[in-house]
């Protein structure tokens, strides 16, 4: 089991935030938790980090994690009475904008957040082509989309203001804690850190995989733009809580 020492918590506190709406808890579905185990030692982590609600995300990728609604719950079902005290959680999905996504789109076969809101991804090296397609037909069928941490779309860096388009399309913006630090490089960290500058970003999740994610995530309560997004009142996170 991973433990934290106690007397160090108030120094690694994510409680203003509360809920995590991007992790990958629910065992052997992907690339995150392995097994039950492996489950329990991650949401007992994040709860010693300050979190009280958690929203899982298993990848759906064609090919990769071809999950589907009911394999999801199926493995979400595996964590029943085991959660520990104090931690309430829910399950959705981070999408892959691929075929498979569109064919379970089209059968209703989603996993969605509260408020009907999608977790989407793509390649972080080319920008699909019918991208702003995509999003305005999720937007006809009635879903918000929410885009897993745009600071690592690599080809967005170059071209900044696409991001001011997204916005106006009403995609919400999810930048990843991880992200803070310069866990995926320092590039992604300044692209994040003009993110929040900027006051585009709606939502933050730990994007968490594996317990070594731990022990990164206890940096980013102390950096000044983790600091500035708390203060700015404007995430969201606690909106997505069952209401």
């Amino acid at each position: 089991m991973f433990f934290f020492n106690r007397s160090a918590t108030a120094r690694f506190d994510f409680g203003s935030v509360g809920v995590d709406m991007h992790s990958h808890l629910i065992p052997g579905v992907d690339d995150g938790a392995k097994d039950v185990q492996d489950s329990i030692d991650l949401i007992s982590g994040l709860k010693e980090l300050g979190f009280h609600h958690l929203i899982s995300t298993p990848h759906t990728l064609q090919d990769i994690h071809p999950n589907t609604s009911v394999i999801l719950k199926e493995a979400f079902k595996l964590l029943e009475g085991k959660v520990p005290d104090g931690i309430t959680m829910n399950l959705s999905s981070e999408y892959y904008l691929d075929e498979q996504f569109q064919n379970q789109l089209n059968a209703n076969g989603l996993l969605p957040l509260v408020g009907n809101k999608l977790l989407v991804e793509f390649s972080q090296i080319s920008k699909p082509h019918d991208l702003e397609e995509v999003i305005f037909d999720l937007g006809i069928k009635g879903y918000e989309v929410i885009l897993a941490h745009p600071e690592r779309y690599l080809f967005f860096h170059n071209n900044f203001n696409y991001y001011n388009r997204l916005k106006e399309m009403g995609v919400e913006l999810q930048v990843n804690a991880l992200s803070l630090t310069e866990h995926y490089g320092k590039h992604i960290k300044v692209v994040a850190e003009k993110l929040i500058e900027k006051d585009m970003i709606d939502f933050i999740g730990t994007d968490i995989h594996h317990v070594k994610h731990l022990e990164v995530l206890k940096r980013v309560p102390l950096s000044k733009h983790f600091t500035r997004l708390i203060e700015s009142g404007l995430l969201k996170n606690q909106s997505l809580l069952n209401s």
